[in-house]
C-alpha cells in the first residue's frame, strides 16, 4: 500500500530554521572536536593533555562560548521541528504518531551505528530515547510545559547538590570521610585507567579493538546521565512551547520578544559562563562533589539555556534588520544537511584520528582542533551548497526519510 505521508518540500521549509540548525552544527563541532580527539571520560575527569596559555586560552574560550550553549540550540530545534512534524496536515483519519514513532525509531538506529561505528560521544541515541517520550507531551498545556522543563532543568543541580552536601557532611566523621575518599580515588583509578587504554587503543589498535573501546567509554559516560541528559529533554519542551508560539515562524511579530530575551541573555549568560570557565581555566579539576560543583553545574545549566537564547534572539534580530544574509545563505544549506553533516564529523575523525586513518589521537591540541574545526567547517558549507543544488536532500536526510515514510523519495534535482 503507498504512503500517503511525505517530507516536507524545500520550498515550504522555515528557512530561519535551517540557518539556526547550521549554525548549531558549527558550535556542536568545534566543543567536539577537543574530545574526537580526547579520552570522552575528559569531560567528566580533570584530566589535562594539552599545557600552555595558548591551550589554556582556546580551552576557555570554548567553554565560555560554545560549550552547554549549541547543543541546547540544536535540542530546543528538535522540540520546535517535533510540533511542526505533528502538525502536518493528513488525509483524513489518518494518524501522525505512527509515522513519528518510525521516524524516532530510525533516529535511535542511526544514533547506536553512530556510537559502535564512529563516535562514543553521540547524542542520537538520547535524541530517540527522549523523542519517544515527547510524545507523552503533545498535549500539554504551556504553563505546564514550563513547569516540567524547570523540574528538568532542575534534576543535575538538585543531585549535584544533595552530592555535595552529604560529601561535605562525611567531613565530620572521620570513618564515613576515609571510606568516602577512597571510593573517589578508586572511580578517578579507574577513569585514568580508561583515558590510558583510550590513548593507546584509537591511534594503534584493530578496528575491532576500537569498537570495544569505543562501548566502554560509552558505558563510563552513561554513568553520568543524571548529570547532562535530563537538560536535553528540558530543552525540548522549551522548544515545543517556542513553536506553538510561533516565534521562529513569524520573528516581526514577535520583535520584543527577542530585543528582551537578548537583553536578558547577556545580563543572566555571560557572568554565569565566565563563573563556569573560570572556575575550570586550570584544568585540573577536581571530580569530587563539593560547592564548587554544585555551583558550576547551575552556572553551565541556566547559562547555557541564557547564552544561547541570547545567541538565536541575536542572529533573529539583526537578520531582520537586514544584515547577516550572507551568513544565512552560508548556513541554511548545512542545517537542512544537519544529520549528515553532524555524521560527517565523526567519519572525518576517524580519519583524522583513528590508527586505520592519520593515527593523530591525542595529538592535535585545543588551538589546533579550533583550526582543524574552522577547515572542516568551511568545507561543510561548500559541499553542502553543492549537493543541494543537485539533490533535494543530504544522504542520510534522504536514508531518514525514505525509512520513515516506508517509500523511496525523490533524490536527485530536474536542474538544467
Amino acid at each position: 500500500m503507498k504512503n500517503n505521508f511525505t517530507p516536507t518540500l524545500p520550498s515550504n521549509r522555515i528557512q530561519l530554521l535551517d540557518v539556526l540548525r547550521g549554525f548549531a552544527i558549527f558550535g556542536i563541532l568545534m566543543v567536539n572536536m577537543q574530545i574526537m580527539n580526547a579520552p570522552l571520560v575528559s569531560m567528566i575527569s580533570g584530566l589535562k593533555l594539552w599545557s600552555g596559555m595558548a591551550n589554556d586560552l582556546s580551552g576557555g574560550f570554548i567553554r565560555l562560548f560554545f560549550e552547554s550553549k549549541f547543543y541546547v540550540i540544536f535540542s530546543l530545534l528538535f522540540g520546535y521541528g517535533f510540533w511542526l512534524f505533528m502538525n502536518k496536515r493528513l488525509p483524513e483519519g489518518r494518524s501522525i504518531n505512527g509515522v513519528y514513532l518510525r521516524r524516532v525509531f530510525f533516529l535511535l538506529l542511526f544514533g547506536i551505528a553512530h556510537v559502535v561505528l564512529l563516535w562514543p560521544g553521540d547524542i542520537l541515541v538520547i535524541y530517540a530515547i527522549f523523542g519517544f517520550l515527547l510524545l507523552l507531551f503533545r498535549k500539554t498545556p504551556n504553563r505546564k510545559l514550563i513547569r516540567w522543563a524547570l523540574a528538568f532543568m532542575l534534576i543535575p543541580i538538585v543531585v549535584s547538590g544533595i552530592l555535595a552536601f552529604f560529601v561535605w557532611l562525611a567531613g565530620f566523621h572521620p570513618e564515613a570521610k576515609i571510606a568516602m575518599e577512597a571510593g573517589f580515588a578508586e572511580g578517578s583509578k579507574q577513569i585514568t585507567a580508561l583515558a590510558d587504554k583510550a590513548l593507546r587503543v584509537y591511534p594503534e589498535g584493530s578496528f575491532r579493538e576500537i569498537v570495544q573501546m569505543r562501548l566502554e567509554e560509552y558505558r563510563m559516560v552513561m554513568h553520568g546521565f543524571i548529570f547532562f541528559y535530563p537538560n536535553v529533554l528540558a530543552m525540548f519542551l522549551l522548544g515545543l512551547y517556542g513553536a506553538r508560539k510561533g516565534y521562529l515562524q513569524d520573528t516581526v511579530k514577535h520583535y520584543l520578544f527577542f530585543r528582551k530575551t537578548l537583553l536578558w541573555g547577556l545580563i543572566i549568560g555571560l557572568p554565569l559562563n565566565l563563573l563556569n570557565t573560570l572556575v575550570f581555566m586550570p584544568g585540573q579539576v577536581s571530580t569530587q562533589p563539593s560547592f564548587f560543583t554544585f555551583m558550576t553545574t547551575i552556572a553551565s545549566g541556566f547559562g547555557g539555556l541564557a547564552l544561547s537564547l541570547a545567541y538565536v534572539a541575536g542572529i533573529v534580530l539583526l537578520l531582520n534588520a537586514g544584515y547577516l544574509k550572507t551568513f544565512a545563505k552560508w548556513l541554511a544549506p548545512v542545517g537542512r544537511m544537519a544529520l549528515t553533516n553532524y555524521l560527517t564529523h565523526s567519519i572525518l575523525a576517524n580519519i583524522l584520528f583513528m590508527s586505520f586513518g592519520f593515527a593523530l589521537y591525542g595529538k592535535v591540541n585545543i588551538w589546533s582542533g579550533i583550526l582543524i574545526t574552522l577547515a572542516i567547517f568551511i568545507l561543510q558549507i561548500a559541499f553542502s551548497k553543492f549537493w543541494l543544488k543537485y539533490f533535494h536532500f543530504g544522504p542520510f536526510e534522504w536514508l531518514w526519510r525514505s525509512l520513515t515514510y516506508l517509500q523511496w523519495q525523490p533524490m536527485r534535482k530536474h536542474v538544467e
